[in-house]
């Protein structure tokens, strides 16, 4: 906005004055500024209710919120914040951040945070309304959005409200999941299964309930069956950078590969030493390591 009191002349250097005609010029540019973001606000709060008033069986009231029944989940918007931000932007609050989803058609039980931008890269010049609106078309529209790159905020939360049991958000999941990590999401099994490196195949779950985190299987090229080989992945050793089921997928996908080379924050010690007894080149490798550090602490 400093832009907007620049003069129309590039190369030209304004210098203020303390003169009262230069100074009553400047008082009305301003008023002229914020008289023209009310008029803005007021615009977009127009099409804001609009949206209100097209949807009325999916965007309704509760006693202090704004309640919005999306394709895969239910969403609460807190009018507090949602108020406090629009009425003083420079006041705290949690605002659109405080988002909750609950299961899709319920507002008790489990609840996952949701923290999702809208669709607009000039979103700081927006009338507030505006931005709320597309927030609110969003949510209606979950079901499109959750495919987007960009948001994965969205896929995260429903993941962590829903897990991978089956569920209104598994369609959407399913083709995610197939078309941008080439993943089989099999819904009725709790389970995602990857390739990985070398000819291996992985699966993990999320099923047992007695499992914080996930369980992880593997095959070899001509194993039949499945081989679990980590029961639960809350006991990695970095067990805080694969809480989700994206960045277990994503190191899946690199081993055994990357477990032999062990890169820098692209592995972990304690599913190395599980994978080890199954894949001969890990094993040397881990052999390799022990040996090195017992002759470096004999140094």
């Amino acid at each position: 906005m400093s832009d907007l009191f620049d003069t129309d002349d590039e190369n030209e250097k304004e210098t203020p004055c303390a003169s009262f005609e230069y100074q009553d010029e400047k008082k009305n540019v301003f008023k002229n500024l914020v008289n023209d973001s009310f008029t803005a606000m007021q615009t977009s709060f127009d099409y804001l209710l609009k949206t209100i008033e097209r949807n009325p069986d999916r965007i309704i009231f509760g006693v202090d919120k704004i309640i919005i029944l999306g394709k895969l989940a239910t969403y609460s918007v807190p009018l507090e914040g949602l108020i406090q931000r629009m009425r003083n932007p420079y006041a705290g609050g949690s605002g659109l951040n405080s988002t909750t989803a609950t299961f899709k058609g319920k507002l008790d039980g489990k609840e996952a945070s949701v923290c999702i931008q809208p669709d607009h890269q000039n979103v700081a010049n927006l009338p507030g309304c505006d931005v709320l609106d597309s927030y609110f078309l969003m949510l209606l529209n979950d079901d499109k959005f959750i495919q987007q790159e960009r948001h994965g905020p969205l896929r995260h939360s429903l993941l962590n409200l829903y897990g991978l049991s089956a569920s209104p958000a598994s369609e959407a999941l399913k083709e995610f999941f197939d078309v941008t990590m080439e993943a089989t999401y099999i819904p009725g099994e709790s389970v995602v299964e990857i390739k990985g490196t070398n000819g291996w195949k992985w699966r993990m779950s999320d099923a047992n309930p007695l499992v914080k985190g996930f369980t992880i299987w593997f095959k070899k090229p001509r194993q039949r069956a499945w081989k679990k080989v980590v029961q639960d992945t809350v006991e990695f050793e970095y067990a805080y950078h694969y809480e989700d089921v994206f960045s277990v997928l994503e190191l899946l996908s690199d081993s055994p590969r990357v477990l032999v080379e062990d890169e820098t924050y692209a592995s972990d010690g304690y599913f190395r030493k599980m994978v080890g007894p199954h894949y001969s080149p890990l094993e040397k490798r881990l052999i390799a390591d022990e040996n090195n550090e017992r002759e470096g602490a004999e140094s």
